[in-house]
Parts: C-alpha cells; sequence; structure tokens
C-alpha cells in the first residue's frame, strides 16, 4: 500500500490522550478522494473545480474482538469527552505503513456480541482520515 501520509497536512486531534491501535483481522480498504466538481459546457469542454485537497476514507474489519479491544472502541465511540460518535478526531495507528493518523469515525458502530461473552464482532467500521499526526 502507498503511504498516505505523502498526501495530507499534519493535525492534532481534537482527542488526543490515547492512540486506537486495534488492527483489523479481515480487511483494511483504503478510498482516496478529492472534492472535486465537473461542470460540463455546450461545447463538450469539461472544467474541473477542486475544493479541497485529498482525503481518504479506511474501512476495518474483524472476524472478532475481544473484550478489550471491542470495549475501547465503544467508549471511544460513545464517550463525549473522547470521539463522541462522529464529532470529534482522534488518533488511530495505522496497522500496514505505521503512521499515526488524525481520523474521525465515519459510520456508526454496531457490535455483535457472541454466546461465549468472549468474543464481539463488528460488520465494518470506517474511519475518515483527515490529516498526520503533527
Amino acid at each position: 500500500m502507498v503511504d498516505l501520509s505523502a498526501y495530507l497536512e499534519t493535525k492534532v486531534a481534537d482527542y488526543t490522550t490515547t492512540t486506537l491501535s486495534v488492527a483489523p483481522h479481515n480487511m483494511l480498504v483504503e478510498e482516496g478522494q478529492k472534492r472535486q466538481y465537473f461542470h460540463e459546457f455546450d461545447s463538450g469542454d469539461l472544467d474541473v473545480v477542486t475544493t479541497s485537497g485529498s482525503f481518504f476514507t479506511v474501512q476495518l474489519q474483524w472476524d472478532f474482538l475481544n473484550n478489550a479491544d471491542a470495549a475501547a472502541i465503544l467508549d471511544l465511540y460513545h464517550n463525549t469527552a473522547k470521539a463522541n460518535g462522529k464529532k470529534k478526531t482522534f488518533y488511530w495507528l495505522h496497522p500496514v505503513d505505521g503512521n499515526i493518523y488524525v481520523v474521525r469515525f465515519n459510520s456508526d458502530l454496531s457490535q455483535i456480541e457472541t454466546a461465549d461473552r468472549l468474543s464481539k464482532s463488528t460488520e465494518q467500521i470506517t474511519f475518515k482520515i483527515e490529516g498526520v499526526k503533527a
């Protein structure tokens, strides 16, 4: 994978006390975007207006999470002093490139508890990467 940090500005997260470092077991999907708008003229010419720099979304998926990791993610999402859902950014350690990114939740949090109560599963979590830790 390409190192995303080359395309992002350095930032300080809203919540800085801890860095989430739970690596996915199943998949890690990265999608890069630019906020761009296309204008097509009657002549067929195109004009592209770019209104922001590059940004990325990352999807993480686990086959299971132990209770400690599931509790850490749940607390980070719901605690109003931490991420507070999608409101605040926080630090996340990328499990492949080793960089610490400034991210926010870009999806709702859904967890399924197993009958043995030793693990939880989650469909996936999506983060919007907004920068690299300053």
